[in-house]
């Protein structure tokens, strides 16, 4: 379609258009294609700023030419590809200028900062809260009275929360909180637990990690919340008695998650269990989903995950429930993984072995449908693999994961044969837009390993982000910093790498121009002397942010010089 077509569209279809663009692609892929996409572009006021991962220059120009009153969604970062944004939007911009604002997000904020955003949410009309504080050794004093205002904040709805533990414990919730959506990345007590529902009374859905498990308080189950109607448990501990104590709470919930670790040293995992666990205490539950690694004694025999499974082949999991369970056992490892399908997680590993024991209580086979929610796929490269594909290439089945963007690949020897082959048939390499590669760089495995990371990088078209670590750092750095170097595509905007000294760090920003942020791991050892760092960088062509923590650079590239 040609410009002129889209010129006699009426503004509110260029509108919707817009709705559904990132500011990136609207301000610079689409602004200057016509004068009536420029005016376009500068009435419209929808705008959502996700500069999660935006190159630098592009940062400055999307502030620059967008008034802030057009901006109803803003995301922050100082994550590794971004570190130091958010001290240069607030160098740029009052947040009080952000009038119209509905969403705001903030990444890996330090405490300082995020006092002056919580004094901005207080007097917003904002609707979405997300946070996540930094981890860091010298950590200042975080205003929890602030906070816990701010986050209390009558318009707010959705609070999404990652902070310490301490700065948790340190919150005051209000009474009648408006919030209908809850989630926190931390461990919370079963007070805590009752807490949050005696004074949400308009919350629907909570997102945990765990609840802790050395609280031993006895509490009578005079609390119920009655509104609550979805609870997630994810990534953390699940111990089936403190589930119980939870669930006992919220007899409404017509949705329940699982997803985290366990172990059958001191929970059950059976069915049987489970089954009388719903129908006593949640007769409304119409969904329930699990993803679950359980580790097992080393004297666990295979035959138990028959016995398990079966325990899951009641009327009550498939016909009430629609539960399609599976159990796999890693005997090497002694874990048991058991899942409902489709798979209710974005991450999952895939295990490469000839001796997992598998069982499941359906006969269909698995396909695409369960495992379209994987965004993250784990897989370490094994010699059995070269078996497996030789299976798969005789099949026509399409690839297994076929939304996955997030590969994360482990190989500490040898590169088996077949393992491009390998990956081509379990997930589509096209769509992939971030890699991590733990591979050997030994002197005998050198040619071998990058032969098959260029092949790897030829599928792998729209890939922007790479990490790359390897196992173990040959002598001769350079020659092995210099072969890395040359296989790294154009494609590659963020790098994150392991360095051994400064030439390598120099050697990097002086040969990859494509890149727009780098970060640098470096050992205990490694002593990095920050003022020439930035001398040399002051040198370099681009605009250079440097910032620093204990073991790690982070710079945040552009196209002129500008050191801050």
């Amino acid at each position: 379609m040609s410009a002129p077509f889209f010129d006699t569209l009426p503004v509110e279809i260029l509108y919707r258009l817009f709705d559904n663009l990132d500011a990136q692609t609207i301000l610079i892929s689409l602004r200057y294609v016509s004068k009536r996409f420029y005016l376009t572009t500068n009435t419209y006021n929808r705008y959502n700023f996700n500069f999660k991962s935006i190159a630098k220059p592009y940062f400055h120009l999307i502030c620059q030419i967008i008034p802030s009153e057009n901006v109803i969604s803003l995301t922050l970062s100082d994550e590794d590809k971004t570190r130091g944004q958010i001290q240069l939007f607030l160098a740029l911009f009052h947040i009080e200028q952000f009038t119209r604002l509905q969403s705001l997000t903030l990444l890996e904020i330090s405490e300082t900062y995020l006092n002056i955003f919580s004094k901005y949410i207080i007097s917003s009309s904002l609707k979405s809260v997300a946070i996540s504080t930094q981890i860091v050794n010298n950590r200042e004093k975080i205003t929890s009275s602030l906070l816990s205002s701010a986050i209390g904040h009558h318009s707010i709805q959705n609070l999404d929360l990652s902070i310490w533990a301490k700065d948790w414990r340190n919150l005051q919730w209000p009474i009648n909180c408006t919030l209908k959506y809850l989630r926190f990345v931390n461990t919370i007590t079963i007070k805590q637990f009752r807490l949050i529902l005696r004074q949400f009374s308009n919350l629907r859905t909570l997102t945990l990690k765990q609840i802790d498990a050395s609280d031993n308080e006895n509490y009578s189950h005079d609390i119920s919340c009655s509104q609550l109607s979805s609870l997630i448990f994810e990534d953390g501990f699940i111990e089936v008695k403190i589930l119980e104590k939870c669930i006992s709470l919220t007899p409404s919930l017509t949705y329940l998650r699982l997803s985290g670790t366990g172990s059958l040293f001191n929970s059950s995992f059976d069915g049987f269990q489970w089954e009388n666990l719903i129908q006593t205490k949640l007769n409304c539950l119409e969904k329930f989903e699990f993803f679950l690694h359980i580790l097992t004694p080393s004297n666990y025999r295979s035959r138990n995950i028959e016995i398990l499974v079966n325990s899951f082949r009641t009327s009550f999991w498939i016909n009430r429930m629609n539960c399609a369970i599976t159990c796999d056992y890693i005997t090497n490892s002694h874990k048991i993984i058991l899942y409902t399908l489709p798979i209710c997680t974005t991450r999952f590993m895939y295990l490469v072995d000839f001796k997992k024991i598998s069982s499941s209580n359906f006969t269909r086979q698995i396909n695409q449908q369960d495992m379209d929610h994987v965004q993250k796929l784990q897989i370490q490269l094994t010699k059995d693999i070269n078996f497996i594909s030789k299976e798969k290439n005789e099949s026509s089945n399409p690839v297994l994961f076929r939304n996955v963007t997030n590969l994360t690949i482990e190989n500490n020897g040898e590169w088996p044969q077949a393992s491009l082959q390998f990956l081509s048939t379990i997930c589509d390499l096209a769509r992939m837009t971030k890699l991590s590669l733990s591979v050997n760089f030994t002197p005998e495995n050198m040619s071998n390993t990058v032969t098959n990371i260029s092949l790897l990088f030829e599928k792998t078209l729209n890939l922007r982000s790479l990490l790359l670590f390897d196992y173990w750092a040959a002598d001769n750095c350079m020659k092995r910093m210099k072969t890395i170097c040359s296989i790294i595509s154009p494609n590659i905007k963020h790098l994150k790498i392991r360095v051994k000294n400064i030439d390598d760090i120099k050697y990097i920003l002086e040969h990859l121009e494509h890149l727009t942020s780098v970060t640098f791991e470096y050992a205990q050892i490694l002593t990095i002397n920050r003022e020439d760092f930035i001398e040399f960088l002051a040198t370099l062509t681009r605009i250079s942010s440097l910032w620093d923590s204990q073991y790690a650079l982070y710079v945040w590239l552009g196209n002129k010089k500008n050191i801050f």
